[in-house]
C-alpha cells in the first residue's frame, strides 16, 4: 500500500489538475482532446538501479545493470545510451494491478486495490518510458520482461551530466543539415487491411504489417507478416480480427503481447485480450498502443446500421466501447457531441426531425480521409439509417501528436498522381507514401518538393486500407528488423 508521502504527492498532482481545469472554459469539443503535460517532472533527481527481477521465462532481453544511473531533469531523461532531450512528461493515476495486468503481467504480491502514479517521459521516436512511483524514494519501470527498481540518490542532476547529454544531443539530434538526416536508414511498420471479394458477394478481411527499410540510396527491403504489429514502449503487441467459423462474421478483436501468441488459445488469454460481440461484423480502421477504432454492421429491428466504435488497446477484457467523455477526458463532451451530430444531420438531411435522432456517444471512430485521421459517426433514427458516415469536427490525438514538419497539400499529391486515394508524409520529411487502388508508392521529398517518379512501390492487388504507421530511424533500425523477424511469420 502507498505511504503517506506518496498520498501527498498524488494529492498535489490532483490539485494541479483541478486548477488547470478550472481556469479553462468549455469550448468546442475539438479543444478537449489534449494530453496533460507536466512542466516540472515529479521524479526530478538522480536514481540508481537497486534490483532487477525477471517477470517471465524470457531470457533474451537486456536490462540495466545494478548501480546504473537514471537522470531526470526538466530538460533531460537519460540512462546509459538512451535519453530524451528535451523530454515531454505526462502522468496518470492508475490501479497498479490492472495497469500491469493490461500489459500481460500478473503479480500476486501486488494488492488488487493498490494505486500508483505513472509518469511517462517521451521524445518522439527517440525515447518513451513509463515510470511507476511506489514511494517518494522508489520507482520502477518494465523493459524486456524485466522489472527494474530504482532508488533515489539525490534530488537533482549534476550539471556535468546535463552538459554531457546536451553535447551528445547537439551532435546526434539537433543537426538540421538535411544531408546528415538523409544518411540514416528509415524503417516503417505499415499496418494494412486487405479486402477479398468472394463470388457469393461476401467480403473477407485480412490484416497485415509491412516492414519497410529504406537506406539513404533509396533502396528498400520489404517483409510482410500477418496481423497488425505494434511497437510499444516496453514490448511488441499484435492486433487482429478473426472470422467466426459459426456465423461467418468478424465478431471479435484480439490485442495481445506478441510474446504470448502461441498461448492465445488458452481461455484465460482469450478472456483477457479479446473483445467479442456476436451481433457485430467488424472492420478495424485504426490501431495503435492506445486505441483500436473500427466500424461495424449490426441488425436492429431488421434495419442494417453502420456504426463505429473505439476500444482501449490494453483493456479489451472489459468488452466495453469507449464513449466520447472517456476519449476526451471531459465530462461535458457528450453534450458537445450531441450538438455536433444534430447540426451535421440538419445540414446533410433536409427533412430530418432532430428529436428523432438517436444520440450514441460511443458511436464514433477514427478513419483515414485523404492524408489525415478524422473522426466519423453515423446518423440514424428509430426508423433506420439516415447517413452511413458523417465527419464530426473533433481534433484527435493522432493528428495532434504528429511531428511531421513538412506540409504537403492534397493538390500537390494529386499533381504527382491523379489516382491517389490516400497519402502519408513521414516524420523525417524525407519521404512520403502515395496510395492508389493497386499500389503503395514511395516518393522522396527534396526541400519540400515531391519527386515525380517513385523510387519504390508495393503492389496491392486486393483493395487495401492503411490502419497504422510507425517510423524508426537511426541506431535502432537493426534491432527493430531483428525483432520483426523473430516475432512474426513472414508471408509472401
Amino acid at each position: 500500500m502507498m505511504t503517506k508521502k506518496i498520498k501527498y504527492l498524488l494529492g498535489f498532482l490532483f490539485v494541479i489538475f483541478l486548477t488547470a481545469c478550472s481556469n479553462s472554459k468549455s469550448q468546442d469539443l475539438s479543444d478537449l482532446i489534449q494530453t496533460p503535460e507536466l512542466a516540472n517532472p515529479v521524479l526530478e533527481g538522480t536514481w540508481q538501479v537497486s534490483k532487477v527481477e525477471d517477470i517471465t521465462d524470457n531470457t533474451n532481453g537486456q536490462a540495466p545493470d545494478i548501480g546504473s544511473k537514471l537522470y531526470i531533469d526538466k530538460n533531460l531523461v537519460a540512462m546509459d545510451d538512451e535519453y530524451a532531450f528535451p523530454p515531454t512528461f505526462t502522468s496518470k493515476y492508475v490501479n497498479l494491478y490492472e495497469y500491469l495486468a493490461n500489459r500481460g503481467y500478473d503479480f500476486e504480491k501486488i494488492d488488487k486495490n493498490e494505486s500508483a502514479v505513472v509518469v511517462n517521459a517521451t521524445q518522439g521516436q527517440f525515447f518513451a518510458r513509463d515510470f511507476v512511483i511506489r514511494s517518494e524514494d522508489e520507482i520502477f519501470f518494465i523493459v524486456d520482461d524485466k522489472i527494474v527498481y530504482l532508488s533515489k540518490l539525490s534530488k537533482n542532476v549534476d550539471q556535468e551530466i546535463i552538459d554531457k547529454y546536451t553535447a551528445l544531443a547537439s551532435k546526434e539530434r539537433m543537426d538540421t543539415n538535411e544531408d546528415d538526416e538523409a544518411n540514416e536508414d528509415t524503417v516503417l511498420l505499415l499496418g494494412i487491411r486487405e479486402r477479398t471479394d468472394s463470388n457469393n458477394g461476401k467480403q473477407d478481411y485480412d490484416y497485415y504489417t509491412y516492414f519497410v527499410k529504406i537506406n539513404p540510396d533509396g533502396e528498400a527491403i520489404v517483409k510482410k507478416s500477418k496481423d497488425i504489429f505494434l511497437r510499444g514502449q516496453n514490448e511488441y503487441w499484435k492486433v487482429r480480427s478473426l472470422k467466426s467459423k459459426v456465423t461467418g462474421l468478424y465478431d471479435n478483436i484480439e490485442a495481445y503481447p506478441a510474446r504470448i501468441e502461441n498461448e492465445m488459445n488458452k481461455q484465460e488469454n482469450i478472456d483477457k485480450y479479446s473483445f467479442k460481440d456476436f451481433s457485430k461484423d467488424i472492420r478495424i480502421n485504426f490501431a495503435d498502443m492506445n486505441y483500436i477504432s473500427f466500424s461495424y454492421n449490426t441488425d436492429i429491428s431488421n434495419n442494417t446500421i453502420n456504426k463505429y466504435g473505439v476500444l482501449r488497446t490494453g483493456d479489451l477484457e472489459s468488452n466495453k466501447l469507449v464513449n466520447i467523455d472517456e476519449f476526451t477526458g471531459e465530462e461535458d463532451a457528450s453534450e458537445q457531441f450531441e450538438e455536433m451530430v444534430i447540426n451535421e444531420a440538419a445540414s446533410k438531411v433536409s427533412d430530418i426531425n432532430p428529436e428523432k435522432i438517436i444520440i450514441d456517444t460511443s458511436n464514433f471512430g477514427l478513419v483515414r480521409d485523404n492524408g489525415i485521421w478524422t473522426i466519423q459517426t453515423s446518423l440514424y433514427t428509430k426508423e433506420g439509417q439516415q447517413r452511413t458516415s458523417s465527419q464530426i469536427p473533433i481534433r484527435n490525438y493522432v493528428e495532434e501528436n504528429s511531428s511531421v514538419q513538412t506540409v504537403i497539400t492534397r493538390d500537390q499529391v494529386r499533381n504527382i498522381n491523379a489516382q491517389e486515394k490516400d497519402y502519408l508524409v513521414l516524420e523525417n520529411g524525407n519521404y512520403m507514401i502515395i496510395q492508389t487502388t493497386d499500389e503503395i508508392l514511395f516518393h522522396k521529398i527534396d526541400d519540400g518538393t515531391i519527386e515525380k517518379i517513385p523510387f519504390f512501390s508495393i503492389q496491392t492487388p486486393n483493395p487495401t486500407s492503411l490502419i497504422s504507421l510507425d517510423q524508426q530511424s537511426g541506431a535502432n533500425v537493426e534491432s527493430l528488423e531483428e525483432d520483426f523477424i523473430s516475432n512474426n511469420e513472414i508471408v509472401d
